[in-house]
């Protein structure tokens, strides 16, 4: 059996960064990092992992996301880490599946990324981190 890849992260779109503000305060969770990723649009909060996994708090500037469940936001994706991401490109292609993006997107962090449709998981989707070297 294939291990699965381990959780990187849990994206969460908010419409605003006052509100991401404000569940990260109900969730009792702080900020570790922050960065903008221009191809979506959108400012990415990072929290720290104090157990498991962080979230990333999605706060769109326009663009696609500020649309995402009807500008209300919510859960949009869970990463997985992966070593390669042609690699997995190449595996989902042998399963008829594709990314969405046909070229890998520099990520909010020290990171590349690219996401599988929900078309092909009944609407669950899910984003493949590879690590950047430092």
């Amino acid at each position: 059996m294939i291990p699965s890849p381990p959780l990187h992260h849990v994206g969460i779109v908010q419409p605003s960064e006052e509100d991401a503000a404000t569940l990260m305060a109900i969730m009792g969770l702080q900020e570790d990092y922050r960065g903008f990723v221009p191809q979506w649009s959108a400012l990415c909060i990072f929290t720290k992992a104090a157990s498991g996994s962080p979230i990333e708090f999605v706060v769109p500037d326009g663009g696609p996301l500020a649309r995402f469940n009807k500008g209300a936001g919510g859960l949009h994706h869970i990463a997985l880490q992966v070593a390669d991401l042609d690699a997995v490109a190449r595996d989902l292609e042998a399963q008829e599946m594709k990314l969405l993006e046909p070229e890998h997107v520099k990520g909010a962090g020290p990171f590349m990324c690219n996401f599988l449709s929900p078309i092909y998981t009944r609407g669950v989707q899910i984003e493949y981190v590879q690590l950047l070297e430092p």
